[in-house]
């Protein structure tokens, strides 16, 4: 932030983790940062509230990408999306092809296999982008088999889209957690409690559970050290885009959340730990 004043520098480039200690910093020191023409973020979902408060305290021009390692960048959303269409990764570029497509037990969906374009149909993300993907990985053909198929990339990663096929990301397939027989993707339960004044982070992971299948826990990171479990299971059962299905039935306190160094959370790693929460009677019910 120093150096934005100091040497004019005109945009920053990093991940919504990032972001969001550039703009805590920004409160607490307020810079001057108009000669700031945008800044680019990619590599982790990118939420609406989140976004909105970077446009107003860094910088109205925020671009949001959404890539894979195996193509590179394959959605924009650039600022005169924005506020309207925060939250969502954008259109595909226009070198490439993406598509949200159904998911199977058994097998891969074709790539004309479309979930509804209602914004809540949610789907597995594949891309096309024959400019940038050599659609193998050299000399490990079953991996290649598993991700490539038909002259498209099944990436993993879940996500609805609409009638202007915006993608938003959800969460990835191997993170979804079954309770009751609904399938419930974590960063759209994240999303709803960073909205909570008093939360600065969490993380969604799934624990067994008897009765259903999976419970819902949620990891917070909050600065108020009085907020509680039942404060939180207050708010998620008001919370009108909450359904009761996916309201966290545990919560843990936490100082702080794993990331990649792409800054991804690392749900994996959340939800072994819960496992041993749970064990040990560290999850607080909500």
């Amino acid at each position: 932030m120093d150096y934005v004043e100091e040497y004019g520098i005109t945009f920053l480039i990093g991940v919504p983790s990032i972001l969001k200690m550039l703009y805590h910093a920004q409160r607490k020191k307020h810079m001057d940062l108009s000669g700031l023409k945008g800044i680019v973020t990619m590599g982790s979902p990118l939420e609406k509230e989140d976004c909105i408060r970077f446009q107003e305290t860094l910088t109205p021009n925020i671009f949001n990408g959404y890539g894979t390692s195996e193509a590179f960048w394959n959605t924009f959303l650039r600022p005169y999306d924005l506020p309207e269409m925060a939250g969502s990764s954008g259109r595909s570029c226009t070198d490439d092809d993406v598509a949200v497509v159904k998911v199977y037990p058994d097998r891969k969906a074709d790539p004309d296999d479309f979930v509804a374009k209602d914004g809540n149909e949610v789907g597995e993300v594949i891309v096309k982008a024959p400019g940038k993907s050599a659609y193998a990985y050299v000399n490990h053909p079953e991996e290649s088999r598993k991700v490539f198929h038909k002259g498209w990339i099944y990436i993993g990663d879940m996500a609805t889209w609409d009638e202007a096929e915006y993608v938003t990301i959800v969460g990835r397939k191997d993170d979804m957690i079954v309770s009751s027989g609904e399938n419930i993707h974590p960063v759209q339960v994240e999303e709803i409690l960073n909205m909570h004044p008093d939360v600065s982070e969490s993380v969604v992971v799934g624990v067994p559970d008897n009765l259903r299948g999976e419970a819902v826990v949620a990891y917070i990171v909050s600065e108020n050290a009085s907020l509680s479990a039942a404060d939180l299971h207050h708010y998620c059962t008001e919370h009108e885009m909450l359904a009761d299905y996916k309201q966290p039935r545990f919560y843990r306190f936490i100082d702080e959340l794993p990331y990649t160094a792409t800054g991804k959370k690392k749900h994996y790693l959340m939800k072994e730990q819960a496992v041993k929460d749970q064990q040990a009677g560290l999850l607080k019910r909500s």
